[in-house]
């Protein structure tokens, strides 16, 4: 994969980055590119995003000093409660950051897990401010994906066999992704079994004539609301009706020589709150090696967990300089405990530039695999697990409040500085935040965007550190320092280390990518001669 003098899409599938492609070849934006990658995304892999969830975008015009954020969060529904889950007692912690259980995993799987999906408002609102090309010709590498079908690759298959005893609960689900009883099979001897859509291309179709509105106030909308209601969960119509995007310009964080954008209050602020805590370190003379990526992680997590909501501006503090400061002068203060596993294997995350120089980062998200696990049978849509997002139990930080945006771990940034520019962001869970933040660090270092993502990593949480087996000769010192080690390795549909992916471009240079090559990926370039990539 080389540079490209144009623009660049990078993407988790190559017929969603060809989608976005196509886009920058009729003279679109990158926020074109980006929104018909987005859709396309949500078509090929609607375990992982799509209309049912939330989405995040960062854009950046070229040479400006600020950027745009676009939320479309998932938020809590106007009848949800702080108090509208029975804990399990004695059970482990689970969820995206290790809350008490709830009984029957109510927050997680089933009705009462759906929130009010954003995802959509902020795709067509991002398109309505910076796109160039029409709304429905953005749309329609998608509905042809959705409505002609397409191969159900490895990756896919493997994400339904692992899901298969919730999805089997739900006989919208399984109809959909366990046609007679058994999961979509992959490719093997012959191609992979095709997945077919119609129900989902009708609703693009309605988007990409009545925009946002159309999909929210009309026919899906009813539709989804009704069969979320109908099964005992909190959506209503209503809720569907007055969901907006929210729109804001930014100033970046500074860290040491890199300038940062991202949406606040997301995992971004715990990924700059490690970098800075190492940029602070460094200055101190500390050797930047995994014994203090181990500590700025944990201190950063448990900032995350016991300070930052929606709600508060806490983040801006914690992504300062000033902060990290403190945290080094205070190195000994003993280290964290937190809840519960690291639950990850979720979201998309897409990257676009154009021509002109405008940069999008972009993640999409139902939260967790296959969200909720519900399916519409109307419209086909996988239905997020967004009260996942919340804590369960009443006066907490993150506690479920009507209307609320939950504490997403997603994290699309932009990164500029004086070796250049880099679009970055991953998937998998809480994951995502450790695998930006060292990769940002080593591209600053000098890495190239694909060598940063293919070096091993770490995550650290508490006491526990998962190390790639590739650093195993790290073990020893983080034993030492108090850590409990796992040393693991990645494989092709493990998530220890997330699923990142990106663009850059060095003075001098052409846009470059930077994806996970042992997972599923595409390239997609605006130059005349397609360069897809697919693994």
């Amino acid at each position: 994969m080389g540079e490209a003098t144009g623009g660049m899409v990078t993407a988790p599938d190559p017929r969603a980055a060809h989608a976005g492609a196509l886009m920058l070849r009729a003279g679109g934006s990158a926020v074109d590119a980006a929104v018909a990658t987005a859709f396309a995304i949500g078509v090929v892999e609607p375990y992982m995003s799509g209309l049912g969830g939330g989405a995040w975008l960062v854009i950046r015009r070229p040479g400006a000093r600020s950027a745009t954020t676009v939320s479309g969060p998932i938020r809590a529904p106007g009848l949800a409660r702080p108090d509208m889950f029975r804990l399990a007692p004695g059970a482990d912690p689970t969820g995206l950051y290790g809350w008490p259980a709830v009984a029957g995993d109510a927050n997680i799987l089933g009705p009462l897990s759906v929130g009010t999906p954003g995802a959509v408002a902020a795709l067509c609102r991002a398109h309505a401010r910076f796109g160039l090309l029409p709304l429905a010709e953005v749309l329609a590498p998608a509905i042809e994906l959705a409505e002609e079908g397409h191969q159900t690759n490895w990756f896919a298959s493997s994400a339904i066999c692992g899901e298969a005893r919730n999805l089997r609960r739900f006989p919208e689900s399984a109809a959909l992704f366990l046609p007679g009883g058994l999961p979509l099979r992959g490719p093997s001897q012959g191609p992979g079994d095709r997945l077919v859509q119609p129900r989902l291309a009708a609703v693009l179709r309605e988007i990409a004539d009545g925009g946002a509105e159309r999909f929210y106030r009309g026919r899906a909308g009813r539709a989804v609301a009704a069969f979320v209601e109908a099964r005992g969960g909190t959506l209503r119509a209503d809720d569907l009706a007055t969901c907006e995007a929210t729109e804001t310009e930014i100033d970046p964080v500074e860290i040491g020589p890199l300038s940062l954008y991202g949406p606040p209050a997301t995992g971004v602020v715990t990924a700059a709150e490690a970098l800075q805590i190492v940029e602070a370190a460094g200055r101190r003379g500390l050797d930047p090696g995994p014994r203090l990526w181990a500590r700025a992680l944990a201190r950063a997590f448990d900032d995350r967990l016991r300070e930052v909501s929606t709600e508060n501006s806490g983040w801006e503090r914690l992504a300062g300089a000033e902060h990290a400061e403190r945290v080094v002068a205070e190195w000994d203060r003993p280290l964290p405990v937190t809840g519960g596993p690291a639950r990850a294997g979720c979201t998309s995350h897409l990257s676009a530039v154009d021509g002109r120089g405008m940069t999008v980062a972009l993640t999409q998200t139902v939260l967790d695999l296959f969200g909720s696990r519900l399916v519409e049978p109307e419209t086909g849509i996988v239905l997020n697990d967004g009260m996942m997002y919340f804590d369960p139990r009443p006066g907490q930080v993150t506690s479920i409040s009507p209307g609320a945006a939950g504490l997403s771990a997603v994290c699309p940034v932009i990164v500029g500085g004086p070796g250049g520019e880099a679009v970055l962001g991953a998937s998998g869970g809480r994951r995502i935040i450790s695998a930006v933040a060292q990769i940002i660090a080593r591209w600053r270092d000098g890495a190239t965007l694909q060598a940063a993502v293919e070096a091993p990593r770490l995550h650290a949480e508490g006491r526990t550190v998962w190390l790639d087996r590739r650093r195993e000769s790290a073990a020893a010192d983080l034993t030492a320092a108090g850590h409990d080690v796992q040393v693991v390795e990645e494989e092709p549909t493990t998530w220890h280390f997330a699923r990142p992916g990106g663009v850059e471009r060095r003075p001098g240079r052409g846009w470059a990518p930077g994806v996970d090559r042992m997972k599923p990926h595409g390239v997609g370039v605006q130059d005349s001669t397609p360069s897809l990539a697919a693994h």
